[in-house]
């Protein structure tokens, strides 16, 4: 029997699929957000885009930084160390004379990209230059264009949201879930989140639909 592909990959999960049968991505299932680093007015904002080993087990075997700032990669790797996962699994079709679709957990890879406004509305800040310091996998949707949600002017104290996005084959944010909401800053991580565009994540050397998880930060802006 032909392979399926996988329909959903999660950002930032993915796996490869096999060619025995379809492929069930890697889902968070709990841990830690990064918390906001105290801030000053010379301080800027920041960009850390990670890929994430998760074993079978659901436990993160090894993260990979792909873009940094040094103001925040350090706050990010150690949240995202510490998630857990619903693990990947790949069902393989029955042969000849079984019965019933087998299922076992497989390793896979997952993309975090993490945001991180400014703490000045209009000033200009003196942050941490961002740096690409890593190459992303082929199975991995990679960032193309971003975009930094405006804080949002009835927001008094600093929050950070976890966001799951769907990214298209053709590499365009279909569809947003809030996982981990921080009111009132959802509506403006979700709004800048759907203006994503990605190189699309390829399974089997063809493009493929993915999820990409989104930490989109707010520290209280410093006037």
């Amino acid at each position: 029997m032909n392979a399926i592909p996988a329909a959903l990959v999660i950002g930032c999960m993915l796996a490869t699929l096999s060619a025995q049968g379809t492929f069930s991505p890697a889902r968070y299932r709990n841990g830690p957000i990064p918390t906001l680093p105290v801030l000053s007015v010379a301080v800027g904002g920041g960009q850390v885009f990670l890929e994430v080993a998760v074993s079978s087990s659901g436990e993160v075997a090894a993260v990979r930084p792909l873009r940094t700032t040094a103001s925040f990669t350090e706050l990010t790797v150690d949240a995202v160390q510490a998630w857990r996962f619903v693990p990947a699994e790949e069902q393989i079709e029955p042969k000849a004379g079984e019965s019933g679709v087998k299922a076992h957990p497989v390793d896979s890879k997952v993309l975090v990209a993490g945001m991180f406004r400014p703490p000045t509305l209009h000033a200009p800040t003196l942050g941490e230059a961002v740096r690409d310091v890593a190459t992303a996998s082929d199975e991995t949707p990679v960032p193309v264009a971003t975009t930094m949600p405006p804080f949002p002017p009835r927001a008094r104290n600093p929050g950070v949201v976890l966001i799951e996005a769907r990214v298209s084959a053709v590499g365009a944010v279909v569809d947003v879930r809030v996982l981990r909401s921080a009111p009132p800053f959802d509506g403006a991580a979700r709004d800048a989140a759907r203006q994503w565009k990605f190189r699309p994540a390829r399974v089997g050397g063809k493009p493929t639909t993915a999820l990409v998880y989104m930490l989109f930060g707010f520290p209280v802006p410093i006037t």
